[in-house]
Formats: structure tokens, sequence, C-alpha cells
């Protein structure tokens, strides 16, 4: 993976992407949960904050952009990490996300 200008890093390719399927990649040395909804996408770390569970194996809304930890029911928002419900209390890292040339690139949010 290649880190591109402004620190954009490219992940995989946009058509890799199932439509509001959580797919796991690597990248900044954690796993992300990368999510598409039409034009939007989504790219939040992987881990559950309450105990590290990994988030691409729960249930993802993207009508209300969310995921929902498969081990203990945590809620968090898609669109920016925080907390929707608990028992977690920590905010996920969210990363901004585009597709350039085919290719979704992730950079951390300041």
């Amino acid at each position: 993976m290649a880190m591109q200008d402004e620190g954009w890093l490219a992940t995989i390719g946009v058509d890799e992407l199932v439509e509001g399927k959580a797919k796991r990649v690597q990248a900044f040395g954690i796993d992300v949960l990368l999510l598409r909804s039409g034009a939007a996408l989504f790219a939040v770390a992987n881990r559950c904050t309450h105990q590290g569970a990994p988030l691409d194996r729960g249930v993802t809304k993207v009508s209300d952009p969310s995921v929902t930890c498969a081990a203990h029911g945590s809620v968090f928002s898609l669109e920016d990490g925080r907390v929707r419900r608990g028992p977690a209390t920590q905010p996920l890292q969210a990363f901004d996300a585009r597709v350039n040339e085919g290719v979704v690139e992730i950079r951390p949010r300041a």
C-alpha cells in the first residue's frame, strides 16, 4: 500500500467492496473496517473499544450508518466513530475515505 499526497493510503479496489457489506483491510498498522453505501464510503478502526472484538463480524446498517459489535452489542457511528450505545465508552478511530482511480484511499482524521 502506497502513501499518497496529504496522508492518503491506497487500500483496495472499490470493486472489492460489496454494497452494505463490511470489509476488513490493514492500514496504518491496524485493522480498518470499510463500508460502501452508494457513493458514500465509511472507514473506522475494526476493533471494538470495549474488549477488542472484530467489528467486521458485527451487523452494519447503511440507512443510519452504524456497526454493532457481535460480542457485547456496543453500537458505533460509521460517520465519526462515536459510541451510540455501550458497554463501550471510547469512540473508534475514524478515517476520511475516497475513491481515486478506482482505489479506496483512507487517511486518519485530524
